[in-house]
């Protein structure tokens, strides 16, 4: 709809040839036919024309579809599984266009294609955050959740290294209580030191007004792996809800009678 209302708009530039605006008509009239692969290249030369001219109308809009027709056709190659090709088109309509979603989410869903898991999760939140900023805050959850769960997959699986790895590289750039959970459990299940108390903090501090009692499970399970159970205690002993308080209690009764 975007790419109909600029060509509807656009009707009126000079058909002179060779020029910066016939090259971006000519460009338009494949977009319009959906022949992304054949407008594409005529649009950057539009685009290459009308910096030559400075003409700033010509290239704003050849920036503008230009970054259309990069992720359309980018979509068409991940398809195809030329997924290097389709990388580099999304980047192209990245540079071009760096306020719209379409690219971002496209090449962070390349990147998970290609099994680049750590770099996709930090794509999908910086999709979201693009996504966001223009107003679609729904679309902007999802890829936030999208991220997240990758993972969780991770953590699941059992690879806890890998989950460390993932978990650290997501909360770089977006705090994430569920994240530092899985961090936190990796830890306890691997190498059992005193980061894992750290992640559990962040997932209670991330949490606000109210925290997950599992959280204080995990911080609890981390102590009680280090051999601290006088800290494990204390954590069990934040446990309020019904779900994990029998279990509380009854760690509290074990451990404090060791």
């Amino acid at each position: 709809m975007l790419l109909l209302a600029v060509f509807m708009g656009l009707s009126t530039f000079a058909q002179d040839e060779k020029t910066a605006a016939s090259l971006y008509n000519e460009g338009l009239a494949f977009l319009k036919a959906k022949d992304y692969a054949a407008g594409l290249p005529i649009l950057e030369a539009a685009l290459e024309k009308a910096t030559v001219d400075s003409n700033d109308q010509i290239i704003g809009l050849a920036k503008k579809n230009g970054s259309i027709a990069a992720s359309n056709l980018g979509n068409a190659k991940k398809k195809a599984g030329a997924l290097d090709e389709a990388i580099a088109l999304y980047n192209k309509g990245i540079e071009w266009r760096p306020e719209y979603g379409s690219n971002y989410r496209g090449l962070a869903s390349a990147t998970e294609a290609k099994g680049d898991i750590i770099n996709a999760i930090t794509q999908y939140i910086t999709a979201g955050d693009i996504t966001t900023a223009s107003g679609k805050n729904k679309k902007g959850k999802k890829l936030y959740k999208k991220a997240r769960n990758m993972v969780g997959k991770i953590y699941q699986s059992k690879d806890y290294p890998k989950a460390i790895e993932a978990g650290k590289a997501f909360l770089e750039v977006r705090e994430n209580a569920e994240v530092a959970y899985y961090v936190c459990r990796a830890n306890t299940e691997s190498i059992a030191d005193e980061e894992a108390i750290t992640y559990a903090d962040k997932a209670i501090e991330f949490s606000g007004a109210k925290v997950n009692d599992k959280y204080y499970v995990a911080k609890a399970k981390a102590y009680e792996k280090m051999g601290k159970n006088t800290d494990a205690v204390a954590a069990y002993k934040l446990v309020t809800g019904d779900k994990y308080k029998a279990q509380a209690e009854g760690k509290i009764k074990l451990l404090g009678s060791k």
